[in-house]
């Protein structure tokens, strides 16, 4: 039997309250690339998971990914959900009420949000792609997340991952009866100050 991989991720408590937000970084990123948002005032009172790609990309460990190619073009994809749903209910789900758990995926992290986040059984408190896409231009919308807030956001001139990826992720999402927006805004392939005040007042507000 196949030993299945445990995510590297680091955990940041907080005192304050008994909300957390779980970070999925892109491409190459890894369980750091969220630290600025932990220290940012509008996220330092939640608790945090920063979570690290299982695989890493040319053998850096520093540079990670959340999936692999089985052959040219095609990638994982069973692997990679059973990693990310084993660590939700081993780890996440047994500290924190789902209502209470707020995921953020920014680029590839983004598509894991459309890939597991969107599909597991227990409702969230909020979703967050950012910048990202689908894998097969469909999102398995489990009927538990109808209600949660989906929120999508992506640069107008973003040249890395096009705008248009996200206005199909929002259709898709809409036809589904999902609680989703689309939050559009003049910056690159990045998160800016207007998205992450959007995330912020969502989470803060959320009973």
């Amino acid at each position: 039997m196949k030993e299945i991989k445990k995510l590297d991720f680091n955990f940041i408590e907080s005192k304050k309250t008994e909300k957390v937000i779980i970070a999925l970084h892109g491409w190459q990123g890894n369980k750091d690339s969220f630290l600025p948002l932990v220290k940012h005032p509008l996220f330092n009172e939640y608790n945090w998971f920063l979570l690290q790609g299982p695989y890493s990309v040319n053998n850096n460990p520093n540079r990670r990914t959340w999936s692999y190619e089985t052959e040219p073009n095609n990638w994982a994809y069973e692997e990679p959900k059973e990693i990310i749903y084993n660590f939700f209910q081993n780890e996440i789900f047994k500290k924190f009420e789902s209502k209470n758990i707020y995921v953020i995926g920014f680029s590839l992290g983004a598509l894991v949000c459309y890939e597991y986040i969107c599909s597991m059984n227990e409702p969230l408190g909020g979703i967050f792609p950012v910048s990202g896409f689908m894998r097969n231009n469909d999102i398995n919308l489990n009927p538990n997340q109808i209600k949660t807030p989906i929120i999508i956001g992506h640069g107008e001139n973003d040249t890395v991952v096009p705008l248009e990826k996200s206005i199909e992720a929002y259709k898709i999402l809409k036809r589904k009866k999902a609680n989703v927006q689309l939050i559009k805004y003049d910056a690159q392939h990045h998160i800016p100050i207007k998205m992450l005040t959007i995330i912020s007042k969502i989470i803060k507000n959320k009973p």
